[in-house]
């Protein structure tokens, strides 16, 4: 993400980002009165950074005038001053491609670059989780909610609150992760090996002939549970839509345990998956969550409890 700085602050760039008095309209308000309501344009056109002049009182780079609405390129180290405004006057200190982000609204709190995924606000201390789904598109999952992230979106946890940038411009750069992802497979498994005394669980993904071995895990538990709820609903003829569901309070007496402690054997479940993979495969998603309530997905299972099949689900 393309860094200024002025007297005042540091600022990290929208893919592209305004600069302006109209309040309404800009990204970054500017207080000096010969600036104008829509002075500059900041933006990523694929490739790189370029500003634009939109304003009556000029916008200069290290003392030189630029040509109004005439874009040229950023480079690390010039300044730029909007009209005659002192405190106007930026630094270009970096200028990394842009890339989704969550932008602290708390100073002391630092910003988050979405890579994959990520815990809210720490792993230890995990209240939400961020994911790229296999749609391309961010999730916000916590114990209260499941959505889509889109640009200027705030969202919360504890008393940490963040607001979503996503980099849409960088589209049109060529993704190195994304030439190394493969294609989503047709059929992916999920495997539960059971012991007899259930003390131990082992989970496997069956990829196209392949598998995964994401190994034994206390969290492989919660997963089984839900895998259980949903093919038990399967087999007493609930539609697809309603099968699986279990409030997360009822969820945490099956297991013993606390429900904060639930959701962050989740948290953990999913991550496991991710870095299973490592970050190669967009698989689906094995957990989804409505108010108070979660289930396993429609990916398929097995359930393996010894040497006996306990349950087979062939997904939606």
């Amino acid at each position: 993400m393309a860094l200024l700085r002025n007297a005042n602050s540091l600022l990290r760039l929208h893919s592209m980002h305004v600069f302006g008095r109209n309040g309404a309209k800009v990204d970054t308000l500017l207080l000096n009165a010969d600036a104008s309501q829509i002075h500059m344009v900041i933006a990523w056109n694929g490739q790189q950074w370029h500003i634009c002049d939109h304003s009556r009182n000029g916008t200069f780079i290290d003392g030189k005038a630029l040509v109004a609405n005439v874009k040229i390129a950023l480079q690390v180290g010039q300044k730029i001053q909007c009209a005659y405004g002192g405190e106007s006057i930026w630094e270009v200190l970096d200028l990394k491609p842009p890339c989704a982000m969550l932008m602290p609204m708390n100073v002391d709190t630092p910003a988050i670059e979405l890579k994959t995924f990520h815990f809210i606000p720490n792993e230890t201390n995990a209240l939400a989780t961020v994911y790229l789904s296999e749609n391309e598109q961010w999730i916000w999952d916590s114990a209260t909610e499941t959505r889509i992230l889109n640009d200027s979106d705030i969202v919360q946890a504890g008393t940490q609150v963040w607001q979503c940038a996503m980099a849409h411009d960088v589209e049109q750069t060529v993704d190195i992760r994304t030439l190394e992802k493969q294609p989503l497979p047709s059929t992916v498994i999920f495997d539960f090996l059971v012991s007899q005394n259930e003390e131990h669980i082992y989970l496997t993904l069956d990829i196209a002939g392949g598998r995964i071995d994401l190994g034994e895990r206390t969290h492989h538990y919660s997963l089984l549970t839900l895998a259980r709820r949903r093919f038990e609903d399967f087999r007493r003829g609930l539609d697809e839509f309603s099968q699986g569901w279990l409030p997360v309070e009822d969820l945490a007496k099956m297991l013993g345990m606390e429900q904060t402690h639930v959701n962050t054997q989740l948290f953990r479940a999913r991550t496991q998956i991710v870095r299973g993979t490592q970050g190669k495969l967009h698989l689906p998603d094995a957990i989804e969550r409505r108010r108070g309530e979660v289930r396993f997905s429609a990916c398929p299972f097995r359930i393996m409890r010894g040497k006996q099949l306990e349950a087979s689900f062939e997904g939606y």
